[in-house]
């Protein structure tokens, strides 16, 4: 087995990020405390948030490669964001699907040239890709699963790592708070100086909890939906692209499409 750089180099990054929070809470180091700016908050204690990410980090970069783990973070980003798929998306999906196959009948040939390069970079371009080769239906509907299943395979990666780092927050935030309690517990002579060990033991746990509760496990829900709904949709147009090829009639193709479509938004599009 080599050796991954990458992953080499997180996981030393990572508890880097997590020896300097335990050095700051026991008073190796003294940096952060240095910047009155980053120490006036009562709720903002960097080496305890430090203790946290350090250890969430080493825990994903060991198990998980480099590009999921980046992709996890970035993904925190889209928690307000709206999914692109939904019964209005499934709704235009249909009609574009009945026109792409007004163009397939017309002519075949160009109209498939032209499809394939306008929608490279979805999923429909790889089936219009497929029925370019004259490749028979059943073997498009193989390919094209395979290829819908691996990128909804891809993305579970992610929701597993947003997992992991949801289980992890609050075991390092534990982790934390015991360095914590060993401050607190060393100035017993000294009730004064008690304060910012048990103040640093408290928070870690509270920062642990928070991230895994508020962040984490939410947002891997989150792209878990969005992951099921992308999956159904793309399974909806290969569906519609099997029937092109099949030279499925146009009325057929919008009927048995129709049925994947709500009940409740069928109705209240006829209404408008």
């Amino acid at each position: 087995m080599r050796l991954s750089i990458t992953n080499f180099l997180g996981v030393i990054f990572s508890v880097g990020i997590l020896v300097f929070g335990i050095t700051e809470i026991t008073g190796a180091t003294a940096i952060i405390n240095s910047i009155p700016a980053l120490s006036d908050y009562r709720f903002l204690n960097l080496p305890s948030l430090f203790i946290v990410l350090g250890g969430v980090l080493n825990a994903v970069f060991i198990t998980y490669q480099p590009r999921y783990v980046g992709k996890a973070f970035s993904s925190i980003f889209l928690i307000f964001s709206q999914s692109k798929s939904s019964a209005k998306t499934l709704s235009q999906d249909l009609e574009k699907i009945l026109e792409w196959n007004d163009q397939i009948k017309g002519d075949r040939v160009n109209a498939l040239t032209k499809l394939e390069s306008e929608y490279s970079t979805e999923v429909s371009g790889y089936l219009f890709s497929l029925l370019s080769t004259n490749y028979s239906s059943e073997d498009i509907h193989d390919f094209g699963a395979n290829h819908v299943e691996e990128q909804y395979f891809r993305k579970l990666v992610v929701v597993d790592v947003l997992r992991a780092m949801g289980g992890a927050a609050p075991s390092f935030g534990m982790f934390g708070t015991l360095f914590g309690l060993i401050v607190m517990l060393g100035q017993l002579e000294n009730p004064s100086g008690m304060g910012p060990g048990l103040a640093a033991a408290l928070i870690t746990t509270l920062y642990g909890i928070s991230l895994a509760r508020f962040i984490f496990y939410p947002v891997a829900e989150k792209l878990k939906n969005v992951a099921q709904l992308n999956k159904f949709r793309e399974y909806f147009i290969l569906e519609g692209i099997l029937m092109i090829n099949d030279k499925k009639s146009s009325f057929y193709i919008q009927d048995k499409l129709s049925t994947y479509l709500q009940r409740d938004f069928k109705e209240n599009k006829n209404d408008d």
